[in-house]
């Protein structure tokens, strides 16, 4: 791949050159154009029939398709290009047996919170139904493992089916679906390509971040569970902040040893499988425990090295962007949805006072 700083140059000058105002042209042309408007580069996936036309023109507007040897491994390396980019990953394939291939990587995906966005089209209109190419009903397959599932109705909605799943992937954080009959990348329409709409996240709720400090304020041994949100939100400084201020030992998340430096004097290691005894033990102690940008999975909890850690009587603060999450798997005493950047300096402003 190119240089992250490069792609990311490349995603911003395909965006400032998006059309503006209702312009005629090809439904694949408003995908197209759609795709470079949210910043799309590389897509992972291997060719077919079913997007050849759009397919023509992804080059001209700057959009690379990375082929691979199946179609499982374009769904888990969208998956990874999103987690270290924080941009947007795409895969596509071929309506029937590529897309189905798919199941698991978008499964992984939907609980890392990975904005992957998975394109799907699906056989024409015109021979649903007859049993063509291993013709598979495709929204099914991937309703548990997305956010939204966007299916383009009409070749006229292509550009707001498309914005939509876009837009979707990164203010729900997780995996959508664009499902597109293939005969709808043809003809003549009019159409404006929309512009991305993201949002802004907080810190959370004034009354969660106060009943987080209280408890924080009183903790004799309190402990931060570093996870994925910290990563995601690029929050390592303001974790790093929220330990030294409170004097906490910090552990990872399992499979998130990037979420806090191991050069720093209070972290401890990461919990769950294969994990450090050291943090193990740590966290056995606390009498409160942090839990930022962690959904506290069941994996990463887990007894191990003959201890079963996790601490039966502590207070649990957890901070989770998706408030489905909290609470899901660990009962919680203080539940804050809310960015883990804005929610760690949010709580050490409240425990210095201001």
């Amino acid at each position: 791949m190119t240089d992250l700083s490069d792609q990311k140059a490349a995603a911003a000058a395909a965006t400032a050159a998006t059309p503006v105002g209702p312009q005629k042209m090809t439904p694949s042309e408003a995908f197209v154009e759609t795709l470079a408007a949210n910043g799309v580069t590389d897509m992972f996936g291997i060719m077919g029939s079913a997007f050849m036309d759009p397919m023509d023109i992804f080059a001209p507007a700057g959009i690379r398709l990375i082929p691979v040897v199946h179609e499982q491994g374009a769904g888990h390396m969208a998956d990874g290009y999103a987690r270290v980019s924080g941009r947007h990953g795409v895969v596509i394939g071929q309506n029937g047996p590529g897309i189905s291939n798919c199941v698991t990587a978008i499964a992984a995906a939907y609980w890392a919170h990975t904005p992957v966005v998975i394109i799907t089209p699906e056989t024409g209109t015109m021979s649903m139904g007859l049993g063509g190419f291993q013709e598979a009903n495709q929204l099914p397959m991937f309703e548990e493992f997305t956010k939204y599932q966007g299916h383009v109705t009409n070749p006229a909605r292509m550009a707001e089916f498309t914005g939509r799943c876009f837009d979707r992937a990164m203010s729900e954080m997780g995996p959508t679906q664009l499902n597109i009959p293939r005969d709808y990348f043809y003809g003549e329409i009019k159409a404006e390509i929309p512009k991305p709409n993201r949002l802004d996240r907080g810190a959370g709720g004034e009354q969660s971040l106060n009943d987080a400090a209280e408890l924080l304020a009183k903790a004799k041994f309190p402990v931060i569970i570093s996870g994925g949100g910290v990563v995601m939100g690029e929050a390592i400084e303001e974790c790093k902040a929220l330990a030294e201020r409170l004097g906490a030992p910090v552990v990872n998340s399992y499979l998130h040893n990037d979420s806090f430096p191991a050069s720093h004097p209070l972290w401890c290691g990461p919990l769950g499988y294969q994990g450090s005894k050291a943090a193990m033990k740590l966290i056995a102690q606390a009498d409160v425990v942090v839990a930022l940008g962690s959904r506290l999975g069941p994996f990463g909890t887990l007894p191990q090295h003959g201890m079963d850690y996790w601490p039966k009587n502590a207070k649990i603060i957890q901070i989770d962007a998706d408030n489905k999450m909290l609470g899901l798997v660990k009962k919680i005493s203080v539940g804050i949805c809310g960015d883990a950047k804005a929610a760690a300096k949010a709580i050490i402003a409240r425990l210095d006072g201001k």
